[in-house]
């Protein structure tokens, strides 16, 4: 995870986008990388709505839930649930400045595409590079340096 490399804010990105596939991956499993990830990134409200996730979640102990609010209760007490910082970018299509991670524009409904390497949406399709192996995209400044697919680990071609 790219977390382990020292690229928080990217696996927070990464993680957040991981909900638009709950129904293929254990929601249990995308909000603790969620959380981990959020609260690793310091988006401290972040990390508090994926608490609240894993603690709303239907199929887990009294014990799990117990765990999971006492581990909320000590990360928020230390840290307020707010968010240190939200990089924002303008949206091509009806130039509303929109935060980062998201996948669709909240005004006017375009959709981007997500950049593998960062989690940041893909604004422009001329700047982006695609993977013959998985077809997901990914900005060329992110991918220039990288030799495989971050997704799917095709090999790619010397730039």
């Amino acid at each position: 995870m790219m977390s382990f490399s020292g690229y928080v804010d990217a696996a927070m990105k990464t993680c957040l986008h991981l909900r638009e596939y709950e129904t293929i991956i254990p929601a249990r499993d995308i909000f603790s990388l969620l959380a981990l990830s959020s609260c690793a990134n310091r988006a401290f409200a972040t990390c508090s709505k994926a608490f609240i996730k894993l603690e709303g979640l239907p199929n887990i102990t009294d014990e799990e839930r117990e765990n999971y609010e006492d581990l909320a209760m000590s990360i928020f007490l230390k840290y307020p649930p707010k968010d240190s910082r939200s990089n924002r970018a303008e949206c091509t299509n009806c130039e509303t400045m929109i935060p980062d991670w998201v996948s669709v524009c909240p005004s006017c409904n375009t959709k981007f595409t997500a950049c593998v390497v960062t989690g940041r949406p893909i604004m422009d399709n001329s700047a982006a590079w695609t993977c013959t192996g998985c077809r997901h995209s990914a900005l060329h400044q992110d991918i220039t340096m990288r030799s495989h697919c971050p997704l799917c680990h095709t090999v790619i071609p010397s730039h």
